[in-house]
Order: C-alpha cells, then structure tokens, then sequence
C-alpha cells in the first residue's frame, strides 16, 4: 500500500530531518520526530509500507514488530487525514541514523497552540471576484463560514 499527502487539507515541510505538516482547515499543526520524519518523507514520495518496512528491518537493531508500529502510525495519519491513498513506485530509504538516534520509536505530536493564529491570515479569506485589499468589503465575513470553522478549531 502506499500513500500520498492530503494536499487538499495539509501543508507538509521536512527541514533538517523534522516534519511538520499544518492542517490548513483547522490550524492544528504535527511534529515529528526524525525517525517518523523519515518514514513519513518515505511515505508521501511513493514508497510502499512493505518496502519501508523490509527497509527498516533489514537495519540492525531493528525490532520485530516494527510492522505493527507502522501500521499504528499510519492508522493515525489516516484518522487525522494527513495522508491518502496514493500511488507510487519509489524504493524506501529510511535514515539508519534517524532510526538508531530515536531507538526506532515513531513518535509525532500534536499542536493546537497557534490555531487562532493560522487560521486567521486574511488572505485566505478573499472573494475571488475582487482580490485581496485591505478593505473590509473584499474579506468575506460569512457568519456560517465563521462557526463552521471556529467548531472545527474546537473539535480537532
């Protein structure tokens, strides 16, 4: 199986080794660790989970049930819709040193800190037929679109 970004609800960056994948809908923002980084670069650039796993197995001091956690880790990538099915071909290329480093342990967190704030850049609330100016007219203040982002921000 393999799979891809949601790239119409995530925003995705790996700098230095660390991912981290904003969810654009509800400002709720991920960290990883480097070995899940790697994993999830692996991921989302087409390598199969069984290719990522005979990756990682083959590495020494690998544990046995490293295709159970994978399999925990993308069951949460799912339910938060940071990935979806995908397609792809590409050989898996898990950093050795990552997987050591972390003790092979997948570890991603969440954030909710900064959802005001990602979510409240008024460039994403323009109307397309009048661009964006400083001028409240061209903001769309769509009470229903306010609550039905502000249950969102709640609820995730």
């Amino acid at each position: 199986m393999t799979y891809q970004l949601n790239e119409a609800k995530m925003f995705a960056d790996i700098t230095g080794g660390l991912a981290i994948i904003i969810n654009a809908e509800t400002g709720v923002y991920y960290g990883m660790n480097s070995f899940a980084s790697s994993i999830f670069e692996n991921m989302i650039q087409g390598a199969s989970l069984e290719n990522i796993v005979d990756n990682v197995a083959a590495m020494d001091g690998a544990p046995a049930d490293f295709g159970a956690r994978l399999d925990v880790f993308v069951q949460e990538l799912l339910a938060k819709e940071v990935i979806i099915a995908g397609e792809g071909a590409a050989a898996a290329k898990v950093n050795p040193a990552c997987a050591t480093e972390c003790d092979f342990v997948i570890s991603w967190d969440e954030f909710k800190d900064a959802q005001q704030l990602l979510l409240a850049d008024p460039i994403h609330e323009v109307r397309e037929e009048e661009g964006w100016t400083p001028e409240s007219n061209s903001l769309n203040p769509d009470k229903e679109d306010v609550a039905r982002r502000e249950a969102k921000m709640n609820h995730r």
